[in-house]
């Protein structure tokens, strides 16, 4: 999800009394969250007159008064599992992403390299034919997998591309992302096309594109195509960074990457962010992206921003639908675990576009082929991206697999895996 962090920035001020009585804690502290979500919520003319104490806790009451539609994304976290995944690219988990075919077969679509799995040969196209034995399915799928905590223990049986089949016993652990999922050049008929996947927008991204633009750029690279299919997100910065990878500006240059509006409470706050010149940039006459429905925020501001300088080609499916962005913001008491996440403003592009909420279509639809590796000229996505390009490359006769991914609640559905 597109997301600018200002934890250090704009901390809530939110005081608590001590409090022994833990029950009178919860009340106070959805009490605020309400009071907070009044002031700085996107849409706070259509949150809903509640009693914030009638909820559980924080989550319940955001997940319940958030304006849906078209607010799919508003949630309440803990500040480890916020900072672990922005700070450190880590989350709790096995370390996978995964689909759910037309036909019910539950497809992985991508491995981290710290995941068990990955260890193990495991990788994309793979199915999960049983969990702890069951069949998984959409509707059961989350009960399977199991809860969000270190050592959550559960029994898999694989079965490979080739049919062959496998059982492994994994527990759930920390997994450091990488978001580079696979980069490859490729050389065809003079042109030299670098390809990336690229799965989250983290602090350590930055990083990753550098050290790989950097080698595209050594390698005279003269044609891109970002793979964007599972970006879920993540923070603003890392979109600009990668905008400004993809259209070099001179350094003296102020050119609009997108403009934040808030609420009519924080018109104070709206302010215009520019592309940054980043000597690892290259210059190319366009950019393809593959998205998917799983294409979302970040990844959907890099797209729109970009917009307005050069051709921008989309293959695959229409992206995701959000135009918006979160701050997050945490109490001033340090005992509060508690992290706001809600959506408090939209971002446009040079020409004033944005509100995409029905997604961004496509200029080329083409599957998301689970079962071929990523950089195989024969996944459908790649294959169409290239033949855009003029590489013209003959498709073999092979079946491609179309499949939904299913992702978790709040953070998690930003993370993407599991």
């Amino acid at each position: 999800m597109t997301r600018f962090k200002l934890l250090t920035l704009l901390i809530v001020l939110i005081a608590f009394t001590s409090c022994n009585d833990e029950a009178e804690l919860k009340v106070d502290v959805n009490k605020e969250v309400y009071n907070l979500m009044k002031d700085w919520y996107y849409w706070y003319e259509k949150l809903p007159a509640i009693d914030p104490n009638s909820y559980a806790d924080p989550v319940a009451l955001v997940k319940a008064i958030r304006f849906d539609p078209p607010d799919r994304w508003s949630y309440v976290t803990t500040k480890q599992e916020h900072e672990a995944y922005y700070e450190q690219a880590a989350y709790i988990g096995f370390g996978f992403g995964a689909a759910f075919t037309d036909d019910g077969k539950l497809i992985i679509t991508f491995v981290f390299k710290s995941s068990p799995l990955y260890a193990n040969g495991i990788g994309r196209g793979w199915e999960i034919v049983s969990i702890d034995g069951q069949t998984p399915t959409p509707d059961n799928y989350n009960s399977l997998i199991g809860v969000t905590e270190i050592g959550v223990t559960k029994t898999f049986i694989f079965k490979s591309p080739s049919g062959q089949t496998v059982q492994h016993t994994f527990s759930k652990a920390e997994i450091e992302m990488n978001t580079v999922l696979m980069d490859s050049i490729y050389t065809f008929n003079g042109k030299k096309v670098g390809y990336f996947v690229l799965q989250g927008f983290v602090e350590k991204t930055a990083q990753e594109l550098e050290a790989l633009f950097q080698e595209f750029k050594s390698e005279g690279v003269n044609e891109l195509i970002c793979d964007l299919r599972y970006n879920g997100g993540g923070l603003v910065s890392g979109s600009q960074l990668l905008g400004s990878l993809l259209y070099k500006v001179n350094d003296s240059d102020s050119t609009i990457f997108g403009n934040y509006v808030h609420n009519n409470k924080h018109t104070d706050d709206d302010t215009t962010i520019y592309f940054k010149y980043n000597n690892s940039s290259i210059v190319i006459p366009q950019v393809v992206f593959i998205t998917t429905s799983s294409t979302a925020s970040a990844s959907e501001l890099v797209i729109n921003a970009l917009k307005p300088y050069m051709d921008v080609i989309l293959v695959g499916s229409k992206t995701h639908g959000k135009p918006v962005g979160m701050y997050s913001f945490e109490f001033t008491d340090p005992s509060i675990d508690w992290l706001i996440v809600p959506v408090c403003f939209s971002i446009r592009n040079a020409n004033n576009q944005g509100d995409y909420f029905d997604g961004i279509p496509v200029d080329i639809e083409a599957d998301d082929d689970v079962l071929t590796p990523f950089g195989d000229v024969d996944e459908s996505s790649l294959h169409s991206a290239l033949n855009y390009l003029g590489v013209g490359i003959k498709l073999s006769l092979k079946q491609h697999i179309k499949a939904n991914p299913v992702t978790g609640y709040g953070l998690y559905e930003e993370i993407g895996a599991w």
